[in-house]
């Protein structure tokens, strides 16, 4: 009975690492870091365990797991350019960091090869399209791409493989033109101050308060006073005469 109820286990096992349901491989170029992330990002329980191929010269990733009981962040380090996924039950979120970018306008491209030890039901593939990027072109070989927005307002070239097939090598393309250097968030965030209205600053002579004075009456006056002062003056005159 025990070998019984061992067998059953060891095969449930099997075949829950055999295959996962879907997974997400989302391309981010010059978003918040100045060079090319990537995101895996599945569901799976405290039993299977999964194996992905990543590039030499990755010693570490970003590994985040959430459930409705507790949250997950670690610095996970990678050995022989394998990643294994961690036994845990929840949403597996997996960050790679690779090329850096010189923060200068200028062309990019980058070519990521995406393999993994597990077949995948839908492999669903994404290129994020940076913000005010020139022609920007992304291919994921056999899978059609089609542009979509989110719920944030971003850019995404998506499509959708299914049943791959375990080992089966996937090239991730892209390139473009970055016409400022900036990342998308970096960019953002400059068009929001330049977009937000400031009050110029104050001269030292608008600091003084200025009261309201009509010019022409002074004018008025003087007229009238010189007036009034030739009257009398002609008129002395004339009395001086008479005398």
């Amino acid at each position: 009975m025990r070998k019984i109820m061992f067998f059953i286990l060891f095969s449930g096992s099997i075949v829950g690492q055999s295959v996962i349901d879907t997974l997400s491989v989302t391309v981010y170029p010059e978003f918040s870091y100045p060079g090319v992330a990537i995101e895996y990002k599945f569901d799976t329980d405290s039993i299977s365990q999964y194996n992905f191929q990543i590039p030499s010269g990755i010693d570490s990733v970003l590994y985040t797991i959430s459930n409705n009981e507790s949250e997950f962040e670690e610095i996970v380090e990678i050995s022989d350019n394998i990643l294994t996924t961690i036994k845990q039950n929840g949403n597996h979120t997996i960050y790679l960091f690779l090329d850096r970018f010189i923060n200068d306008p200028g062309p990019r491209d980058f070519l990521y090869l995406f393999e993994s030890a597990t077949s995948v039901d839908a492999l669903i593939l994404s290129f994020q399209v940076p913000f005010a990027a020139k022609d920007f072109i992304a291919d994921a070989g056999n899978v059609k791409l089609e542009k979509i927005r989110d719920q944030n307002g971003l850019t995404f070239m998506q499509g959708i493989d299914s049943n791959y097939s375990k080992f089966d090598k996937k090239e991730l393309f892209f390139s473009y033109y970055n016409p400022h250097g900036f990342t998308s968030i970096q960019y953002a965030a400059n068009i929001s101050t330049e977009n937000t209205s400031l009050e110029p600053p104050i001269t030292a002579s608008e600091r003084f308060v200025r009261y309201p004075f009509l010019t022409w009456e002074p004018m008025v006056i003087f007229l009238l006073l010189t007036l009034v002062m030739v009257f009398l003056y002609e008129l002395s005159n004339r009395k001086e005469k008479n005398d």
